[in-house]
């Protein structure tokens, strides 16, 4: 059903001044039916007045010398007047002295005479009034009248009132729409233009002011708020406009300096390589006794340098690593293997560094899964730097790596008992140069870029990589990568 705040302007205009009209119809009809009603009774009493003023004149004779035919002549008058039912004469002690029957079996009693009375009934009205004579009372007349006219005459009164109210509602109808007409006008065309700007966005629209009412004040305002708007937009794209210049000029710089960071880290990484290989070949010479016998303080110096620059140089490795990744120099090449023999040998080559620290490092391969064609080296170094990150951050307990099938992709799972990772540092763990705990007391060391290389290094070969962790109880990374075929050579 629909409401009466859904319907248009224009209908609600219309049905406002129609059910106005109708209540003001439906009153005034109502009033003229009332007074209809009882003035027909105010009538028929005044006439009934007026017989039984006539009846009395003439009866006073008869009732002076108890001459009973003459009443009844006089009664016999009122056959004339077809809506007399009864009449009767009364002398002064209120007995019947003649009476009057239009239909014989139609008898009326009018009951003992005390006082004048007017009654009103539904079919008929009963009137007495004394007869006097020289202010002496000398008898009674009563009077009963047919009312069934009454209710014709009523009927009649409805049907006129009907017409005249139907009449009335066609006209209050065409006057609404006309009336309405100005002000639904109005509105509908500031609705419609309204409509127009919203769907194409032309803040040029504008409404022509017609009137300088309280519409002609709206349509002013709506003018002024679109020329506002556009002067808004207009503005707001030269803004735009200067600003994506400003930010092209300012992407392209910033694109030129990370080139050229990524190619200053990656010559300066391979230029520190040299010296540090030396360093640490030269340092194993020694320690080998190679150029003479050692003392044990020198032993234990050489041994302290040594795995200084072995550590400065897988610093510097990742720091190339990251480089090359972004400075998009690093190229995949796929190849054909088996996943389970690639991952047996990742995990026995990091178990010695895990029973140093006391853990448990072991891992759980499904069987029968098919050749992995991709990276093979690629692949590896992730491997190496998930495990070899728990081992780093697990103080107690173990390390479990899973590899199975699933919705035809490979998954790999790196399970610790380490020491978690909170929730909002979960968001940044694959950026560069990022570790949890960033602060002078850290005691983990390394760069910072194991995980972000091993994310980007996974994105290269098609993969995915998260990680689910909670603090105090462990973190678990997950590589998930496509199952790819090698191709024949006889393919294009």
């Amino acid at each position: 059903m629909i409401k009466f705040q859904d319907l248009s302007i224009k209908l609600k205009l219309i049905s406002i001044q129609l059910f106005t009209t109708l209540f003001i119809l439906v009153f005034f009809v109502g009033i003229y039916l009332f007074s209809q009603y009882h003035q027909y009774e105010t009538r028929a009493f005044t006439r009934m007045s007026t017989l039984a003023d006539i009846l009395g004149s003439n009866s006073i004779s008869a009732l002076l010398f108890f001459d009973n035919d003459a009443a009844t002549d006089v009664l016999e008058s009122l056959e004339t007047q077809t809506d007399v039912l009864n009449a009767a004469v009364y002398d002064h002690n209120g007995d019947v002295f003649a009476r009057y029957d239009r239909n014989s079996n139609s008898v009326f009693d009018f009951g003992t005479m005390v006082s004048e009375v007017q009654l009103a009934r539904d079919n008929h009205f009963v009137l007495t009034k004394a007869v006097l004579f020289d202010n002496l009372k000398v008898g009674w007349i009563a009077l009963r009248l047919d009312a069934s006219n009454r209710r014709t005459e009523l009927i009649e009164s409805v049907w006129e009132s009907f017409l005249l109210f139907i009449a009335g509602i066609i006209l209050a109808g065409l006057l609404s729409l006309r009336m309405q007409r100005p002000i639904s006008d109005s509105i509908g065309i500031l609705a419609e233009t309204a409509r127009q700007v919203k769907e194409s966005g032309d803040y040029s629209v504008r409404v022509k002011l017609s009137s300088r009412d309280e519409i002609g004040m709206l349509v002013g305002s709506f003018n002024d708020m679109l020329e506002k708007i556009r002067n808004h937009e207009q503005h707001l794209e030269q803004l735009v406009a200067e600003r994506t210049v400003e930010l092209e000029a300012a992407k392209t710089k910033a694109e030129e300096s990370d080139h050229l960071k990524s190619a200053f880290l990656a010559s300066m990484s391979h230029e520190l390589r040299t010296p540090l290989n030396s360093i640490i070949g030269f340092t194993g010479i020694l320690l080998q006794g190679m150029a003479g016998p050692l003392t044990d303080e020198q032993i234990k110096q050489l041994s302290m340098v040594k795995g200084s620059a072995s550590h400065l140089l897988e610093l510097i490795n990742d720091i190339l690593d990251i480089s090359k990744i972004e400075s998009g120099r690093v190229q995949v090449y796929d190849e054909s293997f088996k996943i389970d023999l690639l991952l047996v040998m990742a995990v026995s080559s990091l178990r010695p560094f895990a029973e140093k620290k006391g853990l448990r490092l072991r891992h759980n391969i499904e069987s029968g899964l098919p050749k992995l064609f991709t990276d093979k080296r690629r692949l590896e170094q992730v491997l190496i730097n998930l495990i070899n990150n728990a081992i780093k951050f697990t103080e107690t307990g173990e390390i479990i790596v899973n590899c199975y099938y699933k919705e035809d992709k490979l998954s790999i799972d790196v399970i610790d008992t380490g020491i978690g990772i909170s929730e909002k540092d979960l968001d940044t763990v694959f950026e560069t140069f990022r570790q949890i705990d960033t602060g002078l007391d850290r005691v983990k060391e390394g760069s910072g870029l194991g995980l972000a290389i091993s994310k980007k290094l996974v994105e290269l070969l098609g993969g995915t990589i998260r990680v689910v962790s909670e603090p105090g109880v462990g973190s678990t990374f997950s590589v998930v990568l496509p199952f790819q075929t090698e191709i024949s050579p006889n393919e294009d």
